[in-house]
């Protein structure tokens, strides 16, 4: 008995695209986009360490809230005083 496998086109086209050689890229190029890069996951980073940090204190406030503590709050005639320093 013969087993006939078939393939879809696109399919095929995807394996095909791996086996294709790269093209050959300029060191210069090169070395712009990996600097590109470096610079993309240090800009990264730094965003995610300063998320970490907000993500803390709110997790701080919930807690206090949960416990029945309130968070402070100004009254009527201290926003107003605040809005007219403003």
């Amino acid at each position: 008995m013969t087993q006939v496998v078939t393939i879809s086109a696109s399919t095929a086209a995807a394996a095909f695209e791996t086996l294709r050689i790269a093209p050959r890229v300029p060191t210069s190029i090169a070395a712009k986009d990996a600097r590109r890069i470096a610079d993309r996951q240090l800009r990264h980073d730094q965003e995610l360490s300063e998320t970490a940090s907000i993500i803390q204190s709110t997790e701080v406030a919930l807690d206090l809230m949960a416990k029945g503590n309130k968070q402070p709050q100004a009254g009527l005639q201290q926003a107003l005083k605040s809005y007219e320093d403003f």
